[in-house]
């Protein structure tokens, strides 16, 4: 591979790979907090003062709040939050890895072994992005941690 071909690979490998470090990283965030406040509906609509409050009120919230509550318990038993949000911890460390080794190859690029270090790298990163193919690709989030990888590295390395 040309030399200049090379070092615009591997800079924007870096940069994929910090962007989807940070893409996992905000999925944890969102996952974790969409079951936390999900549990805490369950219990709050579960909960015996909010039975006694409801008791005396008609018929549709009397039914209704616990049908709610066992609505809210039945999707956070599909929707897997925290099975997600460890997987998405997975991914966010595997590829914050990726990006290390990626910068640490770009900051020797020139080293007799760049191209070997390259194609390692690169296979270690692809289980990565078929174990991510289960994620939303919500492509804003996806340019907007482009845009911050992009920021932080040309900061980083403007010379």
């Amino acid at each position: 591979m040309h030399p200049d071909v090379f070092r615009k690979t591997i800079w924007e490998e870096m940069l994929y790979a910090q962007m989807r470090s940070n893409y996992f990283a905000e999925l944890v965030r969102r996952y974790m907090s969409l079951d936390k406040g999900l549990r805490a509906l369950a219990l709050l609509a579960s909960s015996g003062v909010v039975v006694t409050v409801i008791s005396d009120a008609n018929g549709i919230l009397r039914f209704g709040v616990p049908i709610f509550a066992v609505a809210v318990s039945f999707w956070l038993l599909l929707s897997q939050y925290t099975s997600m949000a460890r997987d998405a911890s997975e991914l966010h460390a595997g590829w914050s890895a990726i990006a290390r080794d990626y910068e640490a190859l770009w900051t020797n690029i020139y080293a007799a072994n760049a191209q070997t270090k390259y194609r390692e790298i690169y296979d270690r990163a692809e289980p990565l992005s078929i174990s991510g193919s289960k994620f939303p690709n919500k492509k804003k989030r996806l340019s907007y941690w482009l845009d911050q990888a992009v920021a932080i590295s040309m900061a980083r390395y403007a010379h």
